[in-house]
């Protein structure tokens, strides 16, 4: 009994000596250590409603999902914004930033630079038109001379020369109350013709060959009447066919057209392989203004981004056309030297799996996010 009650001592002893030396203090730092947030230094790009700034502070379906998760793994977050989706990426591949928190889609091209969480939302490209985009006078003289009808146009501006001179030649030697000095009477006799020819009406003159001259000018007046009802028919063929020409319904419409893409986006990557036009946008916004200018004819870019700017600025004339293309997912991505990836990763599955990232698309998008 005495022995027993020697060898409780001893380990009690040993045990309290750790206490001091050894693994329990180790244990004690390593409590320390969980109790302390994280530094995480966060890159954004804005891309509304994923991410947007409102009051000095970052709000958004993405900064919501993140700060739910930083919550959950104890991270303290710096956010820094990007002007463009390529900056995003390249601070994220050089480690100058530990995670890039937007709509991140994940391509095989990017999964080369930097790492990515598990999915959390499934998007892809549309098109964005401006509704009031209209037939410009440059493109209808085109429309007009690739058809062959300045041709026709400039026979009738050479008949309607001819027409002056010799009506001003005959009525400045049959009429005396016409004009006699030559700027006046041309520029009578032009007003003449032109008054036939673009109205069908003649001015009121002096019928100085009896029904004769009342028969030449009814056919004068038949031959106006054509060529105004050619000009307008011609135009208006020219217009609509231009019309027709540039609407743009679908991704097969683009060819041919100048589109507005994000610089570094999937949407610039797209319109390369697809040999389109482009013209590069840091952000929507800038895209926007080009699209109202004329400066391009089309913008695309991720599916919901589109529909929530077209959904929140109903007094802009901004339509989104066409189905999904190139479907693709959003992930987090992650810095290789940051070690975030699995935990990342096990923290987006949780929000999958207990309904939050569908919550949260519910809160950003409605009940038919599509």
């Amino acid at each position: 009994m005495l022995l027993l009650v020697l060898v409780l001592m001893s380990t009690v002893g040993e045990a309290f000596a750790q206490t001091f030396d050894g693994e329990p203090a180790a244990i004690d730092e390593q409590t320390q250590d969980r109790a302390s947030p994280r530094a995480v230094d966060v890159g954004l790009y804005m891309s509304p409603p994923f991410v947007m700034e409102k009051d000095n502070r970052y709000e958004g379906m993405a900064i919501d999902l993140w700060e739910s998760i930083a919550g959950r793994l104890n991270f303290k977050t710096h956010y820094q914004p990007y002007p463009t989706i390529a900056a995003l990426l390249d601070a994220t591949a050089s480690g100058e930033i530990d995670v890039a928190v937007t709509n991140l889609s994940i391509t095989e091209k990017r999964a080369h630079r930097i790492d990515f969480t598990y999915p959390w939302f499934d998007a892809g490209l549309r098109i964005m038109i401006n509704e009031d985009a209209g037939v410009g006078f440059g493109e209808v003289v085109s429309g007009l001379r690739d058809s062959g009808f300045l041709r026709a146009y400039l026979w009738l501006a050479f008949v309607i020369l001819v027409a002056t001179v010799l009506s001003t030649i005959y009525y400045r030697r049959f009429d005396p109350e016409f004009p006699k000095a030559w700027p006046d009477a041309l520029a009578e006799g032009f007003y003449s013709v032109m008054s036939v020819a673009t109205s069908g009406r003649a001015p009121i003159r002096k019928n100085l060959f009896g029904w004769v001259g009342r028969v030449w000018a009814a056919l004068w007046l038949v031959c106006g009447v054509a060529v105004v009802a050619y000009l307008t028919s011609t135009v208006t063929s020219v217009m609509t066919a231009i019309s027709i020409n540039s609407q743009i319904d679908s991704l097969a419409d683009l060819p041919g057209k100048t589109v507005g893409v994000f610089k570094g986006g999937v949407s610039e990557a797209f319109a390369q392989e697809a040999i389109l036009e482009t013209r590069a946008y840091n952000d929507l916004d800038g895209a926007v203004a080009g699209l109202l200018d004329g400066d391009i004819d089309a913008i695309i870019a991720d599916a919901p981004v589109l529909e929530y700017y077209a959904h929140t600025h109903q007094d802009e004339p901004m339509d989104v056309v066409g189905p999904i293309f190139e479907p693709d997912k959003y992930g987090f991505g992650v810095s290789r030297n940051s070690g975030l990836t699995r935990d990342l990763t096990v923290e987006v599955i949780w929000a999958e799996e207990s309904e939050l990232v569908e919550r949260l698309r519910t809160q950003y998008f409605g009940d038919d996010p599509s």
